[in-house]
């Protein structure tokens, strides 16, 4: 089990209304919505995942949560199982290993942190996991608004910073690596119910940089705030609704899930001119996006 449980930490670290989600204001007041139970949710390329499987991880979610230190299962899902909790649930960051009972009826959880210190860490991802969703105004808007609103929280308060990898981290402290960027932006999508999946994208010198893949407005397509951050000082749309032509030009290499199974083609081009949008602005469900050398783009939030 330690050699699966490595291989997918690795994965994990390598992939870990329009106002309210502007740059942040400390003096706004907000407030959050509630997430005092977190939902556990599941990548949306492994929700058809035997529900056996997804039973277990959930219960090794909540164990997490509570910081309890053993759950019994079928220890025959131990794989599907540790492929929904590292890529899937934030909060494995806490977790310092899971070993196999002696009788291999379930496993034992070790932690980084007493359970005091524990649960203060768990609070303080439930709290920011609240008010980012609060800012994104999760509960009053749309789903492709809440979409477009966290995009743009993350392209303009979130910074590149290659010493955090975790995407709990990213969630509590605004800066990660380009997976726990689009990590970030994944799991606060499936908290909202809306479909996301972790991609990596991988260069012919096998250099690895995550983006995620997203439902909107009708659609499936391809995100990376990071590289809207790193590119394009959070300014504008460059990497938003990607098709599979736009998201492998922006770095190169091939897409696939973080089961290394390649998705299907996207070829929808209703986005494309956003590749050189430069700034943009919404007027009630309209956005409108100034693009270099292009007339103004329009489209709306459904």
């Amino acid at each position: 089990m330690k050699k699966s449980i490595c291989i997918l930490m690795c994965i994990a670290v390598l992939c870990s209304s329009f106002l309210g989600c502007s740059k942040e204001d400390e003096s706004e007041s907000v407030t959050p919505v509630e997430v005092n139970d977190l939902k556990i949710t599941v990548d949306a390329h492994y929700s058809d995942m035997d529900e056996s499987a997804v039973r277990v991880y959930e219960k090794l979610c909540n164990a997490v949560i509570n910081h309890e230190t053993e759950i019994k299962f079928n220890t025959s899902l131990t794989d599907s199982v540790n492929q929904l909790f590292y890529t899937s649930f934030p909060l494995y960051a806490l977790v310092d290993g899971v070993e196999y009972l002696e009788d291999k009826t379930g496993v034992s959880i070790s932690y980084k942190y007493e359970a005091e210190e524990h649960q203060k860490k768990v609070d303080e991802f439930k709290t920011a996991v609240s008010e980012i969703m609060s800012k994104c105004s999760y509960g009053s808007v749309s789903a492709n608004q809440y979409l477009l609103n966290l995009y743009t929280y993350i392209a303009t308060n979130v910074t590149i910073d290659n010493t955090v990898t975790t995407v709990m981290d990213t969630i509590i402290n605004k800066k990660g690596i380009s997976a726990s960027i689009s990590g970030m932006f994944e799991y606060l999508l499936l908290q909202a119910d809306i479909s996301a999946s972790h991609i990596i994208n991988t260069d012919s010198a096998s250099i690895a940089r995550m983006l995620s893949m997203a439902e909107f407005n009708g659609g499936t397509f391809y995100f990376d705030p990071a590289l809207e951050i790193s590119e394009n000082s959070g300014s504008g749309l460059m990497y938003f609704a990607m098709n599979t032509k736009r998201a492998v030009s922006s770095c190169g290499g091939s897409l696939a899930f973080t089961d290394n199974t390649e998705p299907d083609e996207i070829i929808d081009t209703a986005y494309s001119v956003l590749e050189k949008c430069t700034s943009y602005t919404v007027e009630g469900n309209e956005v409108i996006a100034s693009c270099k050398g292009e007339d103004d783009f329009k489209f709306t939030l459904s």
